[in-house]
């Protein structure tokens, strides 16, 4: 029985190691070298690949569902076999009990007659035996022993009765019958598998042979056909479906485009023909190795050699080369060939008749992959007639030399006369931002300062609101002209800083807010989604919104006027800002609107605005100066709108104001001597007021010849020199001081009200070694002392969240009537840092009031100021 069992797994087995057989032959590198061995079908080659495909999966299923049913009929025959042997034992129980031998084997007989059923035994204890077999006929016999073969399954059961072992029950089964379904199982499934493999390949293969193969072939036929050189109409279009298609409508179209450029070429090659004989372009090949050289008809004709007489050796071209230009261009040869050099050259020949000849030659040198130097191949050019032509504008241009040297000494002396009327410009523009913008600074501080005083009569205070509205609009006409001077000579860069534009259209709203409300007008700002900062000159944007912003509230009555700012991100971190203002004024005619940016040009006639026309102008040119074009968008009645854009770098920090303010220098650092050379008294005495209260030992002087000697007599640490002074300027001050090194130099710095930066070089380049610019910013002043003398300031910080308590005339009571009178006086002479000097002393009694005056002082409000300690000191006055 183990035997008969096995036989199945032995040919499964087998037909595993067919198909492991089978894949193993066509795996894809057996198929390559097969390919390669030979050439072969790409329909052989599909057909077989399909069909081994098909077969290996075909059998992997027939083998496992041959398992499946080999081992189910098994298991089956187990069952019955089981089955069959308990019936039996409980059938013949009984009997068995009783010793009814007639009743076991007529029992024993019936339950045999199942096929399967082989024989049974039935042993009753030591005395009893029955044997059934059936025989090679098929019936059942008796026999006196029980069967003796290995491939026979057995059953062995016992009888008990009454709690009695009485004997036992041993049934045979044969294989035979499954055996036989089994193998007539597999040959079922082979001539399915068969079956099925034929099928399929042949269906898939058609499927291929007019899906694929055929359309491919075609393809193939074509291709042989241009190869031939008859391209034709192409494959049968009705073959070719999908990704097929457009392979067949690519080959058409590259086989058009190898046509169109076939024919492009030999058009070329006659182009290039034509080109060089029209050009008398000769083309020559040397072959080093053979010492060949090739000519074609034009090199002929530049040697004045006729075809056939030129035995093709580089020997020959070298007889026809002068010697002095033969050596350097064999120079150059044995460059090239080294690759120092490429081949370019000019050399003179000689004809056969004795004429000279100029060539100009150009080649390429050729090299094999060791990188020996194999072949030259160029051109020559005669340039003998352009050779002529040099010789004879050579001549003519020495006569022209000699027309334009005198063109150009009449030029000479207009550009002398031009260049100095411009610097008689400058020297005006220079002398005028000096001599009227510091007298205008102190007209327009003491009329202001003045107007506030309750001892002037109204009279008196409205000629000195005519004195200061007069002095504005006379240095804002300074400003402006001196602003355009610069735009026109150039003199105008651009300053790149860290700007927050909120904080900026906010301020320029602040700034126009009180004029606004005077005149009625609602002012409003629209600055949704701007950046926090960007990178930009907001120096020059903030003066275009103030000119256009101040210009909209001057030309509205009544209404509103918008300052609308917005951004659009752009690519590379840059930012597109827009700006926009509109106001609800009288508006400008078409006619106007471009003539308005014209320097010195109002649109009303009537000639009662007040301002110089150049605001416009200025802010137009600024706008370009950004990037942007600034316009005008406006009717008569319904107001105006000015907008511009202009392209930023966003910045990744935010700018703040500085929290700190300087106090005073450390006690270790005091007694710095500082000289001040100012031949304005106010100036002077500002400058003094500045830094005595810091530590300071300041010395005045009026005027150059007083400073020198003072130099001369105890250099000091520092000196703060003004420019424009009778006598001797302070540019000559400089220079005299650096020309005697004997003395201690001290630091200079150049101080001045000009605009201009030439004024800036020239200072620095006599000497100085530092420049500042009237009005002096207290920071700038303070942070150059810094630079120059290597001190630090002691600074107190300066909390911009905290907002000190409003100065009340109570609060100042509080301070004794002395310190008052005395502070008072101080702030009538400008002397704001000695006015802060005098309340250190109270800064712990009495923190908020000093804390409210500093605040006071910090925003410049003296004459409030002096009002309300007048207001305070009158009861005491006598």
């Amino acid at each position: 029985m183990g035997k008969l069992s096995t036989w199945g797994e032995r040919w499964t087995a087998a037909a595993w190691r067919l198909a492991a057989q089978l894949a193993r032959f066509f795996t894809p590198r057996a198929v390559l070298r097969r390919i390669a061995a030979r050439r072969i079908s790409i329909a052989l080659i599909v057909s077989v690949a399909l069909a081994a495909l098909v077969t290996v999966v075909l059998l992997g299923f027939a083998v496992l569902s041959y398992n499946q049913e080999r081992d189910e009929r098994w298991r089956e025959l187990h069952r019955r076999l089981d089955a069959n042997a308990d019936q039996l034992t409980a059938a013949i129980a009984l009997p068995a009990w009783n010793f009814d031998d007639r009743q076991i084997i007529a029992i024993v007989q019936a339950s045999l007659n199942n096929r399967d059923l082989y024989g049974c035994t039935v042993t009753l204890g030591k005395r009893m035996q029955f044997a059934f077999l059936r025989n090679a006929r098929g019936v059942v016999v008796q026999v006196a022993h029980a069967p003796d073969l290995p491939a026979l399954r057995t059953a062995e059961r016992t009888i008990r009765v009454a709690g009695n072992d009485i004997g036992v029950v041993k049934m045979y089964v044969t294989p035979e019958y499954v055996l036989n379904t089994l193998r007539e199982r597999r040959i079922a499934l082979g001539f399915a598998i068969v079956a099925l493999d034929v099928t399929l390949v042949l269906g898939v293969y058609l499927l291929l042979w007019y899906l694929m193969l055929k359309p491919l072939k075609a393809v193939g036929h074509y291709a042989a056909s241009v190869k031939a050189g008859g391209a034709g109409a192409g494959p049968d279009q009705s073959l070719f479906l999908g990704e097929l298609k457009t392979l067949k409508e690519s080959i058409l179209e590259m086989v058009a485009l190898l046509d169109q450029r076939y024919s492009a070429m030999r058009a070329s090659e006659e182009r290039l023909t034509i080109a060089t004989d029209a050009a008398q372009i000769g083309i020559w090949d040397w072959d080093v190795d053979s010492n060949e050289v090739v000519w074609d008809r034009e090199m002929h004709r530049q040697y004045g050699v006729p075809p056939g007489a030129f035995n093709s050796t580089l020997a020959a071209w070298e007889a026809r080369v002068l010697p002095e230009d033969l050596a350097r261009v064999n120079l150059l040869i044995e460059e090239v060939q080294r690759g120092e050099r490429p081949y370019v050259t000019e050399f003179r020949i000689r004809w056969p008749d004795g004429q000279l000849r100029h060539i100009k030659a150009a080649g390429k040198a050729f090299r094999d992959a060791s990188g020996t130097f194999r072949r030259l191949v160029g051109v020559n050019y005669d340039i003998t007639d352009i050779k002529l032509a040099e010789e004879e504008l050579r001549r003519h241009r020495n006569h022209l030399e000699e027309l334009v040297a005198e063109r150009t000494e009449a030029l000479s002396v207009a550009v002398a006369d031009a260049q100095a009327a411009n610097r008689a410009k400058s020297v005006f523009l220079a002398t005028m931002s000096h001599e009227l913008r510091t007298p205008l600074h102190s007209v327009i501080g003491f009329s202001r300062l003045l107007a506030d005083s309750q001892t002037m009569t109204e009279e008196e205070k409205r000629n000195l609101g005519v004195i200061n509205r007069s002095g504005q609009h006379l240095l804002t006409l300074i400003n402006d002209l001196l602003e355009l001077s610069k735009i026109e000579a150039g003199r105008i860069t651009l300053q790149s800083t860290v700007v927050a534009v909120e904080s900026l259209l906010r301020e320029v709203m602040d700034m126009l807010g009180a004029r606004a409300r005077q005149a009625g007008l609602h002012m409003t700002l629209d600055c949704h989604g701007l950046p926090p900062a960007v990178h930009m000159d907001g120096a020059r944007l903030r003066q275009v919104l103030l000119n256009l912003v101040s210009n909209a509230v001057k030309f509205s009555q009544q209404g509103s006027v918008m300052l609308i700012a917005r951004a659009r991100p752009l690519e590379g971190g840059r930012q597109a800002l827009s700006f926009s203002v509109r106001d609800t004024g009288m508006g400008i005619a078409k006619a106007d609107q471009q003539r308005i940016f014209e320097p010195f040009v109002q649109t009303d006639s009537s000639g009662t605005q007040e301002g110089t026309g150049l605001g416009l102008t200025i802010s137009r040119e600024f706008v370009r100066m950004m990037g942007g074009q600034l316009e005008v968008e406006s009717e008569p009645g319904r107001g105006a709108e000015f907008r511009f854009a202009i392209e930023v770098t966003g910045a990744d920090y935010v700018p703040r104001e500085p929290l700190s303010v300087v106090e005073r220098l450390d006690a270790s650092e005091r007694g710095h001597r500082i000289l001040v050379v100012d031949d304005n008294e106010d100036s002077r005495h500002l400058i003094d007021s500045l830094l005595s209260p810091l530590g300071f030992k300041v010395e005045l002087e009026a005027d150059g010849v007083a400073a020198l000697a003072a130099l001369r007599r105890a250099p000091p640490a520092l000196v703060l020199m003004d420019w424009r002074m009778p006598g001797l300027d302070g540019l000559a001050v400089i220079r005299l001081l650096r020309a005697e090194p004997e003395l201690r130099q001290p630091r200079v710095v150049m101080m001045t009200a000009h605009a201009f930066d030439e004024e800036r070089r020239e200072a620095l380049a006599a000497g100085a070694d530092e420049f500042l610019c009237k009005p002096i910013e207290q920071d700038r002043l303070f942070q150059v002392l810094e630079q120059q003398l290597g001190v630090r300031f002691r600074r107190r910080q300066r909390l911009p969240s905290a907002t000190p308590p409003p100065l009340t005339g109570a609060c100042l009571a509080l301070l004794p009537y002395e310190v008052l009178v005395e502070m008072g006086e101080l702030l009538h002479l400008l002397y704001p840092a000695r006015a802060l000097q005098l309340l250190e002393g109270f800064r712990a009694t009495h923190a908020d009031t000093v804390l409210a005056v500093e605040a006071m002082l910090e925003l410049h409000q003296y004459p409030q100021l002096c009002s309300m300690i007048e207001a305070v000191c009158a009861p005491q006055a006598p």
